[in-house]
């Protein structure tokens, strides 16, 4: 049987220590999902450093941690108008408090209460959209944008087609312009020149997973949209680097070499 949508009182219907107890719950329950939160971004970037995990994969750790700390501040600030029980219900998992107090702080038993979703289930919105954060950045000046050239409706010059690692530089008042820069729903696009020879590049939302501001660094990477072989490039281990042959002495020189 599904639960029913109760959250209980509002906290400005409840006495003095209620109220207290439900600040100290709260409060508690924000450090405890913190503290788990950071700790696994925390080893994603320890794994980075190590080299088991790629930049982009670290990256996504990082904001899923702060999608995450976003998310249960605003479920602990609609607990002050809309009522406690979702919030409570995260802290009961959290042994935090028992059934008995919960019940006691929210009127009803934990089944009537329905659950929010789970930290980790976060919405596909917890990343910034790609048209938004370009537009603020064009303003502050260039920005380099990394996308997989072999998506559908990409077109960039025929030697560039295959590549996943492309990188393009657009922006406002470049040299050349770039006098058809459009940001528009379905992508970027506008005439770029490679070797002297311009040509109309346009870039799909779906194909564009990276982007840096040249001015600020400020940087973004959108992980489900990252090519696989980029991601194991990123993880994979340095090989160790190449040992150089000896390069034969030229004609006319004459070759030293140490003799006990």
């Amino acid at each position: 049987m599904r639960a029913v949508v109760y959250s209980g009182p509002k906290l400005s219907e409840t006495d003095d220590k209620k109220q207290a107890r439900l600040q100290q719950l709260f409060t508690m329950l924000l450090r405890h999902r913190l503290e788990e939160s950071l700790g696994d971004a925390l080893a994603g970037l320890e794994r980075w450093k190590g080299g088991a995990l790629g930049p982009f994969e670290a990256h996504a750790e990082v904001v899923k941690h702060v999608a995450r700390a976003e998310r249960l501040a605003g479920a602990i600030a609609r607990a002050e108008t809309g009522g406690p029980g979702p919030v409570l219900l995260e802290a009961l998992d959290a042994g935090l408090l028992d059934a008995a107090e919960f019940r006691e702080l929210v009127g009803v038993p934990p089944g009537e209460v329905e659950r929010a979703p789970e930290l980790d289930e976060l919405p596909e919105s917890h990343l910034p959209p790609k048209r938004q954060l370009i537009e603020q950045l064009l303003e502050d000046g260039a920005v380099l944008v990394h996308l997989d050239a072999r998506r559908d409706g990409v077109s960039v010059p025929p030697q560039l087609v295959g590549d996943s690692r492309l990188v393009l530089r657009f922006g406002y008042g470049l040299a050349p312009a770039i006098v058809d820069l459009t940001v528009g729903d379905d992508g970027i696009s506008g005439t770029l020149t490679f070797a002297g020879v311009p040509h109309l590049c346009v870039v799909p939302w779906s194909a564009l997973y990276a982007v840096i501001a040249e001015t600020s660094q400020e940087a973004m990477v959108w992980p489900d949209d990252v090519p696989p072989e980029v991601l194991e490039a990123m993880n994979r281990l340095p090989d160790e680097p190449p040992i150089e042959k000896p390069r034969p002495p030229k004609p006319g020189v004459p070759h030293l070499k140490l003799v006990e």
